[in-house]
């Protein structure tokens, strides 16, 4: 079975408004106020997966400031997963989750203490503090940031996106062992392409196993 641990899908209505949520939301803005910058729906998702060959995604939305516009693409997604007879697992864009979403995400915060505990799994956005810039890579957890979140919340369930800023590296240290060896953390490979040569792959299987890391496309990032 081929799951995709993180992608992006909007309500058809979010993609006709682009131009007005690009003007109420300046994060948005900054990363979907060009044309070239891909909007997917539910429908587009699903023909790329039949193509693909990938049997389940995890769907995100963005992280809105209004929580209206989070409450309604939350909504869009729980509906889409109810829908998919398993094929798609939703995270919710707010911590306010309704039922039908299973986690939340992608969680864009750059601070650890603003996370809420909660018992169900983050997918949560990580920002690398080295290297160049591209639209999205801000309002992330860096290293230091994933671990406090796991310190001050020992329940919480995390997808580190991009990853974990590099985090592998640290699972060197005994106590970062300790938390991957009780399968509270997982870093995906979303947008690996923008950030790292092919060669992160055997060096981050090298570092913490394959099971401490989730293929994720980013999708419909390309």
């Amino acid at each position: 079975m081929i799951v995709d641990i993180h992608t992006h899908i909007f309500p058809p209505k979010f993609v006709e408004e682009r131009e007005r949520l690009a003007a109420h939301d300046p994060q948005f803005g900054a990363m979907y106020a060009s044309e070239k910058a891909i909007m997917a729906t539910a429908e587009d998702l699903r023909e790329s997966m039949r193509t693909a060959g990938v049997n389940v995604s995890v769907v995100c939305g963005f992280w809105w400031q209004d929580p209206e516009l989070a409450a309604e693409h939350a909504q869009y997604l729980g509906d889409v997963a109810a829908q998919s007879d398993g094929s798609m697992i939703a995270f919710a864009p707010t911590f306010d989750r309704p039922d039908r979403c299973a986690g939340i995400g992608e969680v864009r915060l750059s601070d650890q203490a603003e996370f809420p505990a909660t018992d169900a799994p983050m997918l949560v956005h990580c920002s690398e503090e080295v290297g160049h810039l591209y639209p999205g890579k801000s309002g992330g957890l860096s290293p230091g940031g994933l671990w406090r979140l796991l310190q001050a919340q020992p329940g919480a369930r995390v997808i580190a996106a991009h990853w974990g800023a590099g985090f592998p590296f640290f699972g060197l240290m005994p106590e970062v062992a300790r938390i991957l060896e009780e399968g509270r953390l997982l870093v995906d490979t979303a947008a690996t392409s923008y950030l790292y040569q092919p060669e992160v792959f055997r060096r981050g299987i090298e570092l913490i196993g394959t099971r401490n890391i989730a293929w994720g496309s980013d999708y419909p990032l390309r």
